[in-house]
């Protein structure tokens, strides 16, 4: 199989599925949601990847680079405002790594059987920097669009 159609197609997809926000704000609401249930409602017992040590952070990794990444595709996707593109990627950098901080204070205060986890939030906030890094550097705007 030709890499570059495998890539070309691969844009094609995303571009679909992010011309609109719903993938946006469906993975944002997913991500809010999950680490919204109480503790009881997280399986552990007898599943083999649950048990993995810090698993967890790599889930914190892959949801809160995905906002950045869904965002960014979404926005790359939009005619060119009189904003900058790094500026916009910062921008909603800084705001997943906020949420990511403010759940873990609704985790702390709010929902059962959860805790407070600065590990948590070093996570989001790095899967935020990567997916960033991504858009910025491995992924530029011009790929998205075109």
């Amino acid at each position: 199989m030709d890499l570059n159609y495998l890539s070309v197609s691969m844009r094609a997809l995303l571009r679909r599925l992010c011309t609109r926000k719903y993938l946006p704000v469906i993975w944002t609401l997913i991500t809010i949601v999950l680490l919204c249930l109480p503790g009881s409602s997280i399986p552990g017992d007898g599943i083999q990847f649950f048990e993995i040590p810090h698993f967890d952070k790599v889930v914190h990794v892959i949801l809160f680079g995905g906002i950045v990444f869904f965002w960014g595709a979404h926005y790359a996707n939009k005619k060119p405002q009189t904003g900058n593109w790094t500026r916009l990627v910062i921008i909603l950098t800084f705001l997943s790594s906020a949420l990511g901080i403010v759940l873990e204070y609704v985790q702390l205060y709010f929902i059962p059987q959860r805790s407070f986890d600065p590990g948590d939030i070093l996570a989001d906030t790095g899967g935020a920097l990567v997916a960033a890094a991504w858009l910025l550097y491995l992924y530029p705007r011009s790929l998205f669009r075109n």
